[in-house]
Parts: C-alpha cells; structure tokens; sequence
C-alpha cells in the first residue's frame, strides 16, 4: 500500500493547515487473480446468460413449425411507397411513416437508465455493474454513488446556488469527497481525497411522502394527527474522477 499526503490551506482560517491526504491501495493483481478462479467462471457465466437474450434464445421446436393457411411470407405482406394508390400520400410521407423520429432520454420516467434485456438479466445472474464508484458527504449525510445514480437529499441552501438545472463539482477542499475506488484502486482519503472530483447535478427539488405523526395519551381523551412532508432535492451523478497523478 503507497499512500500520498498533500497539504492545503483552509479557505475559512488561512492561517491554519489541515492535512488532506489519501491511501492508495492498488489491487489489480487480486481482481486478475479472482477473475482467473472460480470468482471468474462465475461471471463468465452470467454474461453467457445475457448473450442469450442478443442472439435469440435457441428453441428446438422451430424447424418443425408448420404454417397456417392464409399466412404468406412477410416480404410479400412488405408495403412500398410504390403500391400506395392514394394520391394524397407522397413518398416523403410514406418514409416518415416507416421511420418515426423518437427522442430517446437516457433515463425513465422512475429515474433509472435504460438497459437491453441481455443487460439486466448478466446483472441478475450476478454480473458486476462495474465502473467507478466514491463516498460523498453532503449535508451531513454519506452516501455510496456510482455513475448515472440519483441521491435524494434533505433540500440544499441556499437555492439560488443549488437551483434545478445547475451543476456542481465534489471535491475535497469543500469536505465532501471521502473515497474514490475501482477495480484496480482504491484511494481511502485521510479525511479526503485530495485531487478527486464528482460532478452533480440538481435534476429535481421536490416534497417527499406525507409521513403521518399521530400522538395520543391514555385517559386524557387526547389525540393528534398531523402529516408532515420533506422538502429534498434530487441528485444526478454525472461523472467520477480520480486525482490526476493516480490515473494510468
């Protein structure tokens, strides 16, 4: 294990240092050696699963399937812009219809990004979603997030700053970025890791579910009901990176 210490001069008290350091721990050689044994067979395995789904699942049964009258090859069902009759359709019609534009969003309507079946059922089958991944402090809380995750926070003050829409970058000196890993590395900040940045931005500020606080006491004929709704704020994780002396 090599670790790498840097000093840096707090923005509240110039006149006092702090220590922002970090521990490197390089594993390439375990994570090679795993994915060599059992551990790799193992997701070897899972990807093979999800194959399945981007070449067809194979069915024994399909050579001996028979037609039912009526039914005709699909190429010659095929309709062209050619045999279209009416004279109010054009061909730039024709070829609209046949190709609609979509506009396709990285994410749902539920905040997660879309994935192929062969993707979700490798993750089902346990292969690792892989990629970067850090700890982030914000608003006294610590939270675990790899790229494209959302993190529902107590609502960040002021608003002007964290308005929806906006961008922002986690760093160390801001005492918001605790560790940083991958699969070959992991830099265990010592409070912080100096140098590493998490880019964020605010996608929603919202009210969570009515939480219901009911209070009674016994043989007072005393009872309460009241709701109470959190105010939060939604966090999209944009990108993770490592200090620029650790990357290779």
């Amino acid at each position: 294990m090599c670790s790498t210490l840097r000093r840096v001069n707090t923005r509240s008290c110039p006149t006092q240092r702090r220590m922002l350091a970090y521990a490197s721990v390089n594993h390439v050689e375990a994570y090679k050696h795993a994915i060599e044994g059992r551990h790799g067979q193992q997701l070897k395995l899972a990807y093979e699963e999800g194959d399945k789904y981007n070449k067809g699942i194979f069915d024994p049964f399909d050579e001996y399937k028979i037609e039912a009258d009526g039914e005709h090859d699909e190429e010659a069902m095929e309709i062209t812009a050619e045999s279209v009759e009416d004279d109010d359709v054009t061909e730039e019609d024709f070829e609209q219809d046949a190709h609609p534009t979509k506009t396709i969003y990285p994410y749902k309507k539920d905040g997660s990004i879309h994935r192929t079946r062969a993707e979700l059922v490798s993750l089902k089958a346990g292969a690792p979603a892989g990629g970067k991944f850090a700890i982030i402090n914000l608003n006294g809380s610590q939270h675990k997030v790899t790229k494209d995750d959302v993190v529902i926070l107590n609502k960040l003050r002021p608003v002007e700053k964290w308005a929806v829409g906006t961008t922002h970058t986690l760093t160390a000196d801001d005492e918001q970025l605790l560790l940083i890993g991958s699969q070959d590395q992991t830099l265990v900040g010592l409070p912080y890791v100096n140098g590493g940045e998490v880019d964020v931005m605010v996608e929603e500020i919202t009210r969570d579910k009515k939480v219901i606080i009911f209070k009674k006491k016994r043989r007072k004929n005393h009872r309460r009901k009241n709701g109470h709704k959190r105010e939060v704020t939604f966090l999209r994780v944009l990108e993770i990176r490592f200090p620029e002396e650790c990357v290779h």
